[in-house]
This record gives structure tokens, sequence and C-alpha cells, in this order.
């Protein structure tokens, strides 16, 4: 083994030194790569195998042993194994190092091309970005020259404008100035025509009165000339023909109408035309019905005398014609003949021949005591005498009686008139005429039927609205309401009037200690569908 190893190092310093000098005049026309480096530099290079071999047979001839030869001649077999590959190894690495720079010198022509196209590029860049800048300061300066003149006119526009305000609220104020004199000449005007016609209402009874006076007086002074004074027959004629006066201006009248009414429409029809003629200039009812009330208030100051059942008629035809009056669109002045016929019913008889009878509105008959209530309620103003005649109409719908009497003669008007007045004094007993009747009875869908109306939401909700109203009269109201709001189609009549809201509001704000009134809201509520049931 020392002599193999021996036989190595020779062996390694004689390659060694032949391929340096082997290897030099290569290095001057190879290009070699880091790969050359890292190639063993323990391994000799030749150009030839034949060196190899006879150098091998010196070192094989030196060797002292045929073992030691043997193991020699294995090692050299495989060095020159891997010297063969490391020739061609080097081979291959040369032709990549010559293609690798063909692929460099095509890349540097790219790169070239690449970065002339990019000048050129950068060049019309640079151009197309001087053409944006330019553009762009003109736009900006059209800009800035359009804002100075849009603000300019803007600036003219706001001064024409203040001034046309300044304008526009001085003639508003002209026109509320001219607004509120015109109300005050409406006003003014309106009071002047309510005293011209209460004056020519007084003079056309002044006058009344005044030929009555004058025929009784001249019937009077007539009476001893025609007649002797021991003859009581004749004044005794005279004195019933005196007080038949009235009975017979009423017949007269009533004659006349239902002749016009009635027996006019009978005739032949081949006198149409003069038919048509007559029904034109023919009296309207409303002109009817103020001619005959002051003659059937005449004939009620003999209502003592009178049969109860005439008595009774004389009362229907008066309120008829009291009615028909408040209905129609004319406007009649009968002040003075309105306020007479309030004293009648409530005072009762004034004729100084015999003593003062007892109030009509406190007759026997509940019939002729409703109508006298109702009649005073249109006529008086007095809130002693009213608050009697609401007592009474409230004691008469507890019946049945009442109660038809009460859809009958409709008067629900009349007491929602007593609920717009708003009188302390009043408000209370209406309400428990309202209260009488929404009670359970036969009447009770007819009285919501008329209660059904714009007129009556209107009066509740301005009842409610009412800051000084007691929870007594609050809770009766809204007992009426939760009925109304039973029937579907008044949910309109409750959007109509706002009171859904108003209730609403009550609702939310109500003391919940109060069950009742608290009740009754909710019922409201969710009859209108304005609550969910809980």
């Amino acid at each position: 083994m020392r002599d193999y190893n021996k036989a190595l190092r020779e062996i390694y310093r004689t390659r060694r030194h032949d391929g340096a000098e082997e290897d030099s005049p290569e290095e001057t026309h190879i290009f070699c790569t880091e790969t050359d480096v890292t190639l063993p530099s323990n391994l000799a290079r030749s150009s030839s195998s034949s060196v190899w071999s006879g150098r091998g047979k010196d070192v094989l001839d030196q060797t002292r042993s045929p073992s030691g030869a043997a193991a020699a001649v294995h090692v050299y077999q495989e060095m020159l194994h891997i010297y063969e590959k490391l020739q061609a190894e080097r081979l291959s690495q040369q032709v990549w190092a010559a293609e690798l720079c063909e692929r460099e010198r095509e890349l540097q022509l790219r790169e070239n091309t690449l970065q002339q196209q990019q000048q050129c590029s950068a060049h019309r860049l640079r151009a197309v970005e001087e053409e944006v800048l330019s553009r762009m300061q003109s736009l900006q300066q059209q800009y800035q020259q359009e804002t100075h003149e849009l603000d300019a006119a803007l600036k003219q526009k706001t001064k024409e404008t203040k001034r046309m305000k300044s304008s526009f609220d001085s003639m508003k104020e002209l026109n509320d100035s001219m607004k509120k004199q015109l109300n005050e000449v409406s006003e003014q005007n309106r009071k002047l025509e309510s005293q011209s016609r209460k004056v020519q209402a007084r003079l056309e009874n002044l006058q009344r009165k005044y030929e009555s006076f004058s025929t009784h007086r001249g019937r009077e002074t007539a009476a001893p000339k025609a007649c002797k004074p021991e003859n009581p027959q004749s004044n005794k004629a005279a004195s019933k023909a005196a007080a038949l006066g009235p009975s017979v201006k009423l017949l007269a009248v009533l004659l006349d109408w239902v002749v016009d009414g009635q027996l006019i429409e009978v005739r032949d029809g081949s006198n149409l035309s003069g038919h048509e003629h007559y029904a034109t200039i023919r009296p309207s009812l409303h002109e009817r019905c103020a001619k005959a009330l002051p003659v059937l208030v005449e004939l009620l100051h003999q209502a003592s005398a009178m049969d109860p059942s005439l008595l009774l008629s004389l009362l229907r035809c008066i309120y008829c014609c009291l009615m028909h009056l408040e209905r129609s669109s004319q406007h009649s002045v009968l002040t003075s003949t309105l306020r007479r016929l309030g004293e009648e019913v409530s005072r009762g008889s004034c004729d100084p021949a015999r003593p003062r009878g007892c109030p009509l509105f406190k007759s026997s008959c509940l019939h002729t005591r409703f109508l006298c209530s109702l009649i005073i309620i249109k006529t008086i103003s007095q809130v002693d005498v009213l608050a009697q005649a609401v007592d009474v109409l409230s004691c008469a719908v507890r019946s049945d009686e009442g109660q038809m009497l009460f859809l009958e003669y409709q008067a629900l008007p009349a007491v929602l008139a007593l609920l717009r007045g708003g009188s302390p004094g009043l408000l209370a007993r209406s309400t428990d005429v309202l209260l009488q009747m929404s009670s359970e009875s036969r009447m009770l869908s007819a009285f919501l039927d008329q209660c059904s109306s714009e007129d009556f939401f209107r009066c509740a909700a301005l009842f409610l609205r009412n800051p000084r109203l007691e929870p007594p009269l609050l809770e009766k109201m809204l007992m009426v309401l939760q009925k109304l709001s039973s029937i579907r189609k008044n949910k309109r009549l409750f959007e109509v009037s706002s009171l859904h809201l108003l209730l609403q509001e009550m609702h939310r704000t109500a003391d919940r200690s109060q069950a009742f009134l608290n009740i009754n809201l909710s019922s409201i509520l969710l009859n209108l569908g304005m609550l969910t049931r809980s």
C-alpha cells in the first residue's frame, strides 16, 4: 500500500505538470466559465490515452508485488474513465458557454431595440402630455371665465329677487291691511244689515199691530153708531169677531196654501201654459211659512181657550214652520215674532183679563211638553229658561214615547246647537239627553243613523277640545262615540273631522287611574283600526 500511494503521487505530479502545459494554449482561445474552475484539480488532463498507458506501465514496473500491480491497474482504469467523462463534460460546458454568448448577444440586440422603442414612446408621451396640459390650461381659463360670468349673473338675479321680495312683502302687508279693513267693513255692513232687518221686521210688526188696532178701534167706534146701546147681542158678536180675527187670518192663509199646492195640480192639461205662468208667480214655501208664522203666534196667545188636541196641532204646525225656515237658503228676519213665540211658550198666557196660566212646556201632555221645549231651545237665549227646557227634554227621552218624538221631530240639531254654545250650565244636560238616547232600546239604531253625519262629528270634536271639560262629561260623550265607532261607515266621518287623531292623543296622554275613560278610548281606537289587541 505504501508503494501504491507513492505511485499515485507520482502519477498526480506528472499529470498535473502535463496538464498545465497542455491547457495553457487552449485557455487563450476558449471562454471558460465558473464550472471549469470547479473541476477536480488532482486529475491531470491529456490529449491522448497513449501517454497514460506508457506512463502507467512505467509505474506498474515500479511496483514490487503482483497484487499491488493489479490494484494500480484497476485504479488507473477508473481514473481514465473519470478523465474521459470530465473531457466530455468540459466539451459540453464549452458548447453551453458558446450558446450563452449567442443568447447574450441576441438579448443585447433586443434590449437596444426596446430602448429605442421606449425612447420613441417617451417622446410621443411628452408631446401628448404637453398637448393635454395646454388643453387643460385653456379649459381652466374658459371655466374661470364662465364662472365669473355666472357669478355676475347670479348676483344680478339675487338683487332682482331681493327687490321682488321686498315689493312682495310690501304688497302683502298692503293686502293684509286691506283684508283687515275689508273684514271690518264687512262686519260693520253685516251688523248694519242685521239692524236694518230687525228694524224692518219691527216696522212690519208695528204696521200689522197698527192695522189690527185701527181695525179694532174702527169697529168699536162704528158699533155704537150702527147698533143701539141696549142691544147686547151686537156687542157680543163684535167681541167674538175680534177674538176670531187671528183664526180667520190663519184659515185664509191655510186655504190659499192648500189651493195653490194641491187643487191647482188637477186642472185640465189643456191650460198648461197658464198654469206654468201662475206657478212662476206663486209664492214659495218659505214665503208662506214666514207669512203664516206670525198668525200662528197670535193664535197661540189664545191657547188656553183651545182644545188640547187643537193646541197640539197648532204647536206642530209652528214647529214645522220653524224647521223649514231654518233649513231654507232664504233669510227672512222674524226676530220679534220668534221672541214673542218663545215668550208665549215659556211664560204662559199674557192676557190681562185672566190670571197668568201655566207655561206650555210644563203641560201634562208629554207631546206638548216636548214640542214646547224644542221651540224654546230654537227661540230663547236666556240660559235659565233653556236649562228648564233641556231638563224637560231629558226627562222626556227616558221613555220610549219621548225617544220616538226625539227621532220624529229630529231634535238632534237643537241639542248640538246647545253643545256648540259651550255654556257650562247646558253642557251636562245636553250630554244627558245624548246618553239617554244612546241607551239600549229599539230606537238606538235610528238615533245612531241620525248621529252619523259630519255636523255631529264636527260638534263632537269641538266639544272634546274644550279645555274646561269635566271628566264626567267627557266619559258620556265617549260612550256615544264608542257606539258610533262600531258602525263601519263612520270611520270616514272620524277622519274627516280629525276626531280619530284627537282621540289617539287623548289615549296617549290620559290618566291611567281613570279606568272607564281609558276603556272607552281603547274601544273606539280598536274599532277604528288604530289600536291592536294586546
